[in-house]
């Protein structure tokens, strides 16, 4: 089973997943003299959206599985057992991928009750495009033997990151940004990716290259990047 799969005491209910999203647009929200029906709107969505991070924090391990599809959970899995093995701390390891997984998450959450600007739409586009072009890469390093390129696929993260930093900086705490940036510094980290794209080692963790790449390929055929 998956490491956060072993936490999880149940699997998600219906009411888990309405909880997520209980405070919808459609929802009823008190009126108030004095205030008209569009400053009550924002005032109804910054609260939506309040309530859904709070209950994200306190039930992360019980909604995880049914928020994030079997491709992306075997994706995570894997990483966390990479990235474990590279570092050998596997405490830290956990709180990487569970950092990560926050953050895919609180994306999904912001873009579903339209929580960003014009110009973070903007960004939102620019994110989905760099992410996918990194993919590809990623993909097309482990398929062409040989072709691994250190710095350009460091470089390709290191962009991923900056952008989703400007993508939801507005929208959360200084300390979530700081767990954006450990989440950073690991996978960015050139030496894991050297010893990931180690083509004639089958023992060491470039064993995980296939599982990633196939996960990886399946996520675009479904146009899910």
């Amino acid at each position: 089973k998956q490491w956060y799969q072993r936490r999880v005491r149940a699997e998600p209910t219906a009411e888990d997943t309405v909880s997520l999203g209980s405070l919808s647009s459609n929802d009823s929200c008190p009126s108030s003299d004095g205030q008209d029906d569009s400053e009550l709107d924002k005032q109804k969505h910054s609260l939506t959206i309040r309530v859904q991070k709070k209950i994200l924090g306190k039930t992360f391990t019980k909604t995880v599985i049914g928020l994030i599809d079997e491709d992306t959970g075997v994706i995570l899995n894997t990483l966390y057992q990479l990235v474990k093995e590279h570092t050998g701390h596997s405490d830290k390891t956990k709180k990487v991928v569970k950092y990560l997984i926050s953050f895919l998450i609180k994306v999904g959450v912001f873009v579903k009750n339209n929580a960003f600007n014009d110009a973070e739409l903007v960004i939102f586009s620019d994110l989905k495009t760099k992410y996918k072009t990194t993919a590809l890469t990623f993909i097309s390093f482990y398929e062409v033997k040989y072709t691994y390129d250190r710095e350009l696929l460091t470089d390709s993260f290191a962009a991923v990151f900056e952008l989703l930093k400007l993508l939801i900086r507005r929208h959360i705490s200084p300390k979530s940004l700081e767990r954006l940036e450990v989440v950073q510094e690991v996978l960015k980290d050139g030496t894991l990716m050297d010893d990931l794209f180690s083509y004639d080692d089958e023992t060491g963790i470039s064993r995980h290259l296939s599982i990633i790449c196939f996960r990886l390929k399946n996520l675009i055929d479904q146009e899910k990047i």
